[in-house]
């Protein structure tokens, strides 16, 4: 894994893009971590920031950090284990979507009654199709205890 600071100019290119597209002001010093398939940039030490194939996101911890208000999908309780262990969210055990996300969004995985961020992915499908008949509906790219969650999260003993 590499791990670099980024420039001032690229840092306020990311910032405007938070601003403009999830109303969110992302300021500090920035940081990237190289993963396999996806990149995490740290704000002031804190993993906020997911870049995955040149778009970014939220990392889990920037979904509970800042709460944005589009792109959620809940699942029941019984889906958390499965999601949890890297897998796919699928249609039957989604309760709730925001009908305003279309196939190819990033959204956030949050479970029934708590409504805590458990996963963020990829929308397979429209917001309006997810509750409805079977198959896959969200690309699980990054969940709780998963091995970014534990790199910045658990200690290293």
């Amino acid at each position: 894994m590499k791990r670099y600071r980024l420039r001032k100019k690229e840092s306020k290119e990311i910032s405007k893009f938070f601003e403009k597209n999830y109303g969110v002001s992302i300021k500090g010093d920035m940081e990237k971590f190289e993963f396999d398939d996806l990149n995490i940039i740290t704000v002031d030490n804190e993993p906020i920031i997911l870049e995955y194939e040149g778009r970014y996101y939220f990392t889990v911890y920037g979904v509970i950090k800042f709460k944005p208000e589009k792109g959620r999908v809940v699942v029941d309780e019984g889906a958390m284990p499965y999601i949890m262990r890297g897998a796919d969210v699928m249609k039957p055990g989604i309760v709730e979507a925001d009908e305003s996300i279309k196939a190819g969004d990033f959204v956030y995985v949050a479970v029934e009654g708590k409504l805590t961020p458990l996963a963020v992915g990829i929308a397979l499908v429209d917001g309006i199709e997810m509750k409805e008949g079977k198959g896959k509906a969200v690309k699980n790219i990054h969940h709780l205890k998963d091995k970014i969650w534990n790199y910045f999260f658990v200690s290293k003993k």
